[in-house]
Protein backbone atom coordinates (compact mmCIF):
# COMPACT_ATOMS: atom_id res chain seq x y z
CA UNK A 1 0.00 0.00 0.00
CA UNK A 2 1.23 3.49 -0.83
CA UNK A 3 2.35 5.46 2.21
CA UNK A 4 -0.26 8.00 3.21
CA UNK A 5 1.35 11.42 3.17
CA UNK A 6 0.28 12.58 6.60
CA UNK A 7 2.48 14.19 9.22
CA UNK A 8 1.39 14.11 12.83
CA UNK A 9 3.30 16.54 15.00
CA UNK A 10 3.37 15.47 18.65
CA UNK A 11 5.08 17.53 21.35
CA UNK A 12 5.61 16.87 25.05
CA UNK A 13 7.19 18.98 27.74
CA UNK A 14 8.83 17.93 30.97
CA UNK A 15 6.42 19.71 33.29
CA UNK A 16 3.12 18.97 31.59
CA UNK A 17 1.18 16.82 29.18
CA UNK A 18 -0.49 17.89 25.96
CA UNK A 19 -4.28 17.84 25.81
CA UNK A 20 -4.79 17.11 22.14
CA UNK A 21 -8.58 17.28 22.07
CA UNK A 22 -8.68 20.81 23.45
CA UNK A 23 -6.86 22.66 20.70
CA UNK A 24 -3.37 24.10 20.91
CA UNK A 25 -1.99 25.28 24.19
CA UNK A 26 1.10 27.30 25.01
CA UNK A 27 3.79 26.64 27.58
CA UNK A 28 5.47 29.22 29.77
CA UNK A 29 8.14 29.89 27.17
CA UNK A 30 5.64 30.33 24.34
CA UNK A 31 6.12 26.97 22.62
CA UNK A 32 3.00 25.51 21.08
CA UNK A 33 2.30 21.95 22.07
CA UNK A 34 -0.43 19.44 21.48
CA UNK A 35 -0.88 17.63 18.17
CA UNK A 36 -0.98 19.52 14.90
CA UNK A 37 -2.06 17.50 11.86
CA UNK A 38 -0.94 18.31 8.32
CA UNK A 39 -2.15 16.31 5.35
CA UNK A 40 -0.71 17.03 1.92
CA UNK A 41 -2.42 16.23 -1.38
CA UNK A 42 -0.61 15.26 -4.59
CA UNK A 43 0.13 18.93 -5.33
CA UNK A 44 1.59 19.54 -1.91
CA UNK A 45 -1.40 21.56 -0.74
CA UNK A 46 -2.42 21.13 2.88
CA UNK A 47 -5.90 19.69 3.50
CA UNK A 48 -7.73 18.50 6.61
CA UNK A 49 -8.08 14.77 7.35
CA UNK A 50 -11.50 13.24 6.83
CA UNK A 51 -13.79 11.99 9.58
CA UNK A 52 -13.17 8.44 8.35
CA UNK A 53 -9.52 8.67 9.38
CA UNK A 54 -7.93 7.91 12.74
CA UNK A 55 -4.39 8.91 13.64
CA UNK A 56 -1.59 6.81 15.10
CA UNK A 57 -1.97 6.67 18.87
CA UNK A 58 0.43 5.89 21.67
CA UNK A 59 -1.19 3.22 23.85
CA UNK A 60 -2.84 5.12 26.68
CA UNK A 61 -3.06 8.31 24.66
CA UNK A 62 -0.90 11.38 24.36
CA UNK A 63 -0.57 11.80 28.13
CA UNK A 64 0.89 8.29 28.32
CA UNK A 65 3.33 9.16 25.54
CA UNK A 66 4.44 12.29 27.39
CA UNK A 67 4.90 10.31 30.62
CA UNK A 68 6.91 7.71 28.73
CA UNK A 69 9.20 10.33 27.21
CA UNK A 70 9.62 12.12 30.55
CA UNK A 71 10.55 8.87 32.30
CA UNK A 72 12.77 7.49 29.54
CA UNK A 73 14.56 10.64 28.45
CA UNK A 74 17.85 11.52 30.12
CA UNK A 75 19.08 15.09 29.96
CA UNK A 76 22.68 15.01 28.65
CA UNK A 77 24.86 15.89 31.64
CA UNK A 78 27.29 18.01 29.62
CA UNK A 79 24.52 20.23 28.24
CA UNK A 80 22.74 20.35 31.58
CA UNK A 81 25.89 21.60 33.28
CA UNK A 82 26.08 24.34 30.64
CA UNK A 83 22.41 25.23 31.19
CA UNK A 84 21.64 24.58 27.52
CA UNK A 85 18.11 23.88 26.21
CA UNK A 86 16.98 22.59 22.84
CA UNK A 87 14.43 20.64 20.81
CA UNK A 88 15.01 17.73 18.46
CA UNK A 89 12.26 16.55 16.12
CA UNK A 90 12.29 12.83 15.38
CA UNK A 91 10.32 11.31 12.52
CA UNK A 92 9.08 7.73 12.36
CA UNK A 93 6.75 5.67 10.24
CA UNK A 94 4.01 3.86 12.17
CA UNK A 95 3.25 0.77 10.13
CA UNK A 96 -0.15 -0.83 9.99
CA UNK A 97 1.22 -3.73 12.09
CA UNK A 98 1.86 -1.21 14.94
CA UNK A 99 5.65 -1.21 14.65
CA UNK A 100 7.80 1.88 14.11
CA UNK A 101 10.43 2.10 11.39
CA UNK A 102 12.49 4.66 9.45
CA UNK A 103 13.22 6.52 12.69
CA UNK A 104 15.43 9.54 12.10
CA UNK A 105 16.13 13.11 13.18
CA UNK A 106 14.45 15.55 10.80
CA UNK A 107 15.10 18.76 12.76
CA UNK A 108 18.28 18.98 14.80
CA UNK A 109 18.53 20.85 18.07
CA UNK A 110 22.01 21.92 17.04
CA UNK A 111 23.52 19.65 19.70
CA UNK A 112 24.49 16.07 18.94
CA UNK A 113 23.82 14.93 22.52
CA UNK A 114 20.20 16.12 22.38
CA UNK A 115 19.68 14.58 18.93
CA UNK A 116 21.12 11.21 19.98
CA UNK A 117 19.03 11.10 23.15
CA UNK A 118 15.82 12.03 21.35
CA UNK A 119 16.52 9.35 18.76
CA UNK A 120 17.16 6.76 21.48
CA UNK A 121 13.90 7.58 23.26
CA UNK A 122 11.72 7.28 20.15
CA UNK A 123 13.48 4.07 19.08
CA UNK A 124 12.51 2.61 22.47
CA UNK A 125 8.79 3.34 21.92
CA UNK A 126 6.47 0.35 22.34
CA UNK A 127 4.11 -0.58 19.52
CA UNK A 128 1.61 2.15 18.69
CA UNK A 129 -2.00 1.89 17.58
CA UNK A 130 -1.82 2.45 13.81
CA UNK A 131 -3.73 4.96 11.74
CA UNK A 132 -6.85 3.79 9.93
CA UNK A 133 -8.69 5.00 6.86
CA UNK A 134 -12.29 3.77 6.65
CA UNK A 135 -11.48 1.27 9.40
CA UNK A 136 -8.51 -0.18 7.49
CA UNK A 137 -5.06 0.10 9.05
CA UNK A 138 -2.53 2.13 7.10
CA UNK A 139 1.04 3.37 7.38
CA UNK A 140 1.57 6.93 8.56
CA UNK A 141 4.47 9.22 9.31
CA UNK A 142 4.66 10.95 12.70
CA UNK A 143 7.00 13.63 13.94
CA UNK A 144 7.77 13.92 17.63
CA UNK A 145 9.64 16.94 19.01
CA UNK A 146 11.57 15.93 22.12
CA UNK A 147 12.21 19.08 24.14
CA UNK A 148 14.98 19.67 26.66
CA UNK A 149 14.39 22.80 28.77
CA UNK A 150 17.03 23.44 31.41
CA UNK A 151 14.80 25.38 33.81
CA UNK A 152 12.17 22.66 33.73
CA UNK A 153 14.78 19.95 34.20
CA UNK A 154 16.10 21.67 37.33
CA UNK A 155 12.55 22.07 38.64
CA UNK A 156 11.91 18.39 37.89
CA UNK A 157 15.10 17.39 39.74
CA UNK A 158 14.01 19.41 42.77
CA UNK A 159 10.53 17.93 42.69
CA UNK A 160 11.97 14.42 42.38
CA UNK A 161 14.21 14.96 45.42
CA UNK A 162 11.25 16.31 47.41
CA UNK A 163 9.11 13.36 46.32
CA UNK A 164 11.78 10.88 47.40
CA UNK A 165 11.98 12.45 50.85
CA UNK A 166 8.18 12.63 51.09
CA UNK A 167 8.00 9.00 50.03
CA UNK A 168 10.31 7.96 52.86
CA UNK A 169 8.16 9.83 55.36
CA UNK A 170 4.79 8.76 54.01
CA UNK A 171 5.65 5.06 53.79
CA UNK A 172 6.10 4.74 57.54
CA UNK A 173 3.26 2.87 59.35
CA UNK A 174 0.23 4.98 60.26
CA UNK A 175 -2.04 4.43 63.27
CA UNK A 176 -5.55 5.89 63.39
CA UNK A 177 -7.76 5.93 66.48
CA UNK A 178 -11.50 5.63 67.17
CA UNK A 179 -14.07 6.42 69.81
CA UNK A 180 -15.48 3.52 71.76
CA UNK A 181 -17.65 1.21 69.60
CA UNK A 182 -17.42 3.48 66.52
CA UNK A 183 -18.49 3.44 63.76
CA UNK A 184 -22.09 2.25 63.98
CA UNK A 185 -22.24 1.26 67.68
CA UNK A 186 -24.09 -1.85 68.80
CA UNK A 187 -24.36 -3.28 65.28
CA UNK A 188 -22.97 -6.55 63.97
CA UNK A 189 -22.36 -5.65 60.34
CA UNK A 190 -18.90 -5.80 58.78
CA UNK A 191 -19.30 -2.73 56.59
CA UNK A 192 -20.27 0.93 57.03
CA UNK A 193 -21.02 4.01 54.96
CA UNK A 194 -19.35 6.28 57.52
CA UNK A 195 -15.96 7.71 56.59
CA UNK A 196 -13.03 8.21 58.91
CA UNK A 197 -12.83 12.01 58.61
CA UNK A 198 -16.30 12.28 60.17
CA UNK A 199 -15.31 9.88 62.94
CA UNK A 200 -12.10 11.81 63.53
CA UNK A 201 -13.88 15.16 63.76
CA UNK A 202 -16.43 13.73 66.21
CA UNK A 203 -13.68 12.20 68.31
CA UNK A 204 -11.67 15.43 68.46
CA UNK A 205 -14.83 17.36 69.39
CA UNK A 206 -15.27 15.00 72.34
CA UNK A 207 -11.74 15.52 73.64
CA UNK A 208 -12.92 17.47 76.69
CA UNK A 209 -15.30 14.67 77.67
CA UNK A 210 -12.56 12.04 77.41
CA UNK A 211 -10.07 14.14 79.38
CA UNK A 212 -12.57 14.85 82.17
CA UNK A 213 -13.70 11.23 82.46
CA UNK A 214 -10.13 9.91 82.40
CA UNK A 215 -9.58 11.61 85.78
CA UNK A 216 -13.01 10.91 87.20
CA UNK A 217 -12.87 9.34 90.66
CA UNK A 218 -9.17 10.16 91.02
CA UNK A 219 -7.56 12.94 93.04
CA UNK A 220 -4.43 15.05 93.14
CA UNK A 221 -1.46 14.11 90.99
CA UNK A 222 -3.08 10.85 89.92
CA UNK A 223 -6.06 12.72 88.49
CA UNK A 224 -3.85 15.32 86.75
CA UNK A 225 -1.62 12.65 85.27
CA UNK A 226 -4.56 10.68 83.86
CA UNK A 227 -6.09 13.79 82.32
CA UNK A 228 -2.79 15.04 80.88
CA UNK A 229 -2.01 11.64 79.37
CA UNK A 230 -5.31 11.52 77.50
CA UNK A 231 -5.05 15.13 76.32
CA UNK A 232 -1.52 14.53 75.04
CA UNK A 233 -2.72 11.39 73.28
CA UNK A 234 -5.38 13.39 71.44
CA UNK A 235 -2.89 16.01 70.28
CA UNK A 236 0.12 13.82 69.53
CA UNK A 237 -1.46 10.58 68.33
CA UNK A 238 -5.06 11.00 67.13
CA UNK A 239 -4.48 14.30 65.34
CA UNK A 240 -1.08 13.30 63.94
CA UNK A 241 -2.47 10.01 62.63
CA UNK A 242 -5.21 11.78 60.71
CA UNK A 243 -2.77 14.31 59.24
CA UNK A 244 -0.53 11.47 58.05
CA UNK A 245 -3.54 9.70 56.50
CA UNK A 246 -4.29 12.83 54.45
CA UNK A 247 -0.69 12.98 53.20
CA UNK A 248 -0.60 9.26 52.40
CA UNK A 249 -3.88 9.41 50.49
CA UNK A 250 -2.71 12.36 48.38
CA UNK A 251 0.59 10.59 47.73
CA UNK A 252 -1.22 7.44 46.60
CA UNK A 253 -3.36 9.50 44.19
CA UNK A 254 -0.24 11.04 42.63
CA UNK A 255 1.53 7.68 42.42
CA UNK A 256 -1.39 5.90 40.73
CA UNK A 257 -1.93 8.75 38.28
CA UNK A 258 1.77 8.50 37.46
CA UNK A 259 1.31 4.82 36.56
CA UNK A 260 2.95 3.36 39.68
CA UNK A 261 1.78 0.32 41.64
CA UNK A 262 0.66 0.82 45.24
CA UNK A 263 0.20 -1.83 47.92
CA UNK A 264 -0.53 -1.69 51.64
CA UNK A 265 -2.00 -3.67 54.54
CA UNK A 266 -4.75 -2.18 56.71
CA UNK A 267 -5.45 -3.89 60.05
CA UNK A 268 -8.25 -3.18 62.51
CA UNK A 269 -8.21 -3.58 66.29
CA UNK A 270 -10.66 -3.14 69.19
CA UNK A 271 -10.35 -2.99 72.96
CA UNK A 272 -11.19 -6.32 74.66
CA UNK A 273 -14.58 -5.36 76.08
CA UNK A 274 -16.81 -7.47 73.81
CA UNK A 275 -16.54 -10.99 72.45
CA UNK A 276 -14.07 -11.75 69.66
CA UNK A 277 -16.74 -12.07 66.94
CA UNK A 278 -18.15 -8.62 67.69
CA UNK A 279 -14.68 -7.08 67.84
CA UNK A 280 -13.71 -8.59 64.51
CA UNK A 281 -16.78 -7.10 62.83
CA UNK A 282 -16.13 -3.76 64.53
CA UNK A 283 -12.57 -3.91 63.21
CA UNK A 284 -13.91 -4.55 59.71
CA UNK A 285 -16.14 -1.47 59.97
CA UNK A 286 -13.18 0.60 61.09
CA UNK A 287 -11.16 -0.57 58.11
CA UNK A 288 -14.06 0.26 55.79
CA UNK A 289 -14.42 3.75 57.26
CA UNK A 290 -10.82 4.54 56.36
CA UNK A 291 -11.25 3.19 52.84
CA UNK A 292 -14.46 5.25 52.55
CA UNK A 293 -12.43 8.36 53.33
CA UNK A 294 -9.79 7.45 50.75
CA UNK A 295 -12.51 6.73 48.16
CA UNK A 296 -14.00 10.23 48.46
CA UNK A 297 -10.95 12.50 48.42
CA UNK A 298 -10.25 14.60 45.33
CA UNK A 299 -13.64 13.92 43.81
CA UNK A 300 -13.45 10.14 44.26
CA UNK A 301 -10.42 9.52 42.06
CA UNK A 302 -9.35 6.55 44.20
CA UNK A 303 -12.76 4.86 44.26
CA UNK A 304 -12.26 2.70 41.13
CA UNK A 305 -8.86 1.57 42.42
CA UNK A 306 -10.26 0.65 45.82
CA UNK A 307 -13.28 -1.22 44.44
CA UNK A 308 -11.03 -3.10 42.02
CA UNK A 309 -12.46 -1.79 38.75
CA UNK A 310 -9.15 -0.10 37.97
CA UNK A 311 -5.76 -1.81 38.40
CA UNK A 312 -2.77 -0.47 40.29
CA UNK A 313 -3.80 -0.63 43.96
CA UNK A 314 -3.57 -3.74 46.14
CA UNK A 315 -5.08 -3.60 49.64
CA UNK A 316 -4.73 -6.40 52.21
CA UNK A 317 -7.47 -6.19 54.84
CA UNK A 318 -6.82 -7.66 58.26
CA UNK A 319 -9.69 -7.27 60.77
CA UNK A 320 -7.62 -8.65 63.63
CA UNK A 321 -10.25 -7.93 66.30
CA UNK A 322 -9.37 -7.36 69.92
CA UNK A 323 -5.88 -6.74 71.25
CA UNK A 324 -4.33 -9.44 73.40
CA UNK A 325 -4.70 -8.14 76.93
CA UNK A 326 -7.44 -7.46 79.46
CA UNK A 327 -8.11 -4.40 81.62
CA UNK A 328 -8.68 -6.33 84.83
CA UNK A 329 -11.48 -3.87 85.64
CA UNK A 330 -14.91 -2.86 84.39
CA UNK A 331 -14.56 0.79 85.39
CA UNK A 332 -15.81 3.03 82.58
CA UNK A 333 -13.06 5.50 83.41
CA UNK A 334 -10.47 2.94 82.30
CA UNK A 335 -12.30 0.74 79.80
CA UNK A 336 -13.83 3.58 77.74
CA UNK A 337 -12.08 6.84 78.62
CA UNK A 338 -8.70 5.58 79.78
CA UNK A 339 -5.45 5.86 77.83
CA UNK A 340 -4.99 2.14 77.29
CA UNK A 341 -8.50 1.75 75.90
CA UNK A 342 -7.89 4.70 73.55
CA UNK A 343 -4.69 3.07 72.27
CA UNK A 344 -6.49 -0.23 71.63
CA UNK A 345 -9.20 1.22 69.37
CA UNK A 346 -7.20 1.63 66.19
CA UNK A 347 -6.41 0.99 62.56
CA UNK A 348 -2.83 0.38 61.43
CA UNK A 349 -1.77 0.98 57.82
CA UNK A 350 1.64 -0.57 57.14
CA UNK A 351 3.71 -2.57 54.66
CA UNK A 352 3.18 0.35 52.26
CA UNK A 353 5.00 0.07 48.96
CA UNK A 354 4.96 2.31 45.91
CA UNK A 355 6.88 1.11 42.87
Amino acid sequence: MKLVAIFVLMACFTMGYAQCDQGNVYGQRGQKYGIAIVKADSNGQHVSPTSAMTLPTFKGGNKAMCRYIAKTRKYPVNLKNQKISGTTTVQAKVLKDSTLTDIEVVSSSGYEEFDNEALRVVKSFPHMIPSTQSCEAQDMIIQIPVTFIYEEEIAADKKKAEMEQAKKDVLKPITLYFENDRPDPRTKTETTSTEYMQLYNDYMSAKGTYVTNAGKGLAGAQKANAENAVETFFNDSIQTGYERLVKLTNFIVDALEDGQQVEFTISGFASPLSNSDYNQKLSSRRIQSVLNYMSRVKGGVLAPYINGSKPGLTIHRNPAGQVNHSFGTTAVRETVYGLQAAKDRKIVIDQISIR
